[in-house]
């Protein structure tokens, strides 16, 4: 995983709103999978014994992409109030 939380992504999306093209860190990839919808339920840690029953997490999606050289990476994007951003990375 590479460590990119929160960093601003731009995302394109599909007539049903789901992610076509993104744009992170200056290069352009092509979603190559069908998106997956992130749980917008947080994970609470195993020591909080009565987690807030009303937090939510903005909608999200988890994409593959690949760039013009190759490179394929998975995203965790999340649509903020300011844009979109990445949540995570993975190789």
């Amino acid at each position: 995983m590479l460590k990119t939380h929160g960093e601003p992504v731009t995302v394109w999306l599909d007539g049903a709103d789901l992610p076509t093209r993104l744009v992170h860190g200056g290069m352009r990839y092509r979603v190559i999978d069908q998106p997956t919808s992130l749980p917008q339920h947080p994970e609470w840690p195993s020591g909080i014994s009565h987690p807030p029953a009303d937090v939510l997490l903005p909608p999200g999606w988890r994409v593959t992409g690949r760039a013009d050289d190759g490179t394929v990476l998975v995203f965790d994007l999340r649509h903020a109030p300011n844009g979109w951003t990445v949540e995570a990375t993975y190789f």
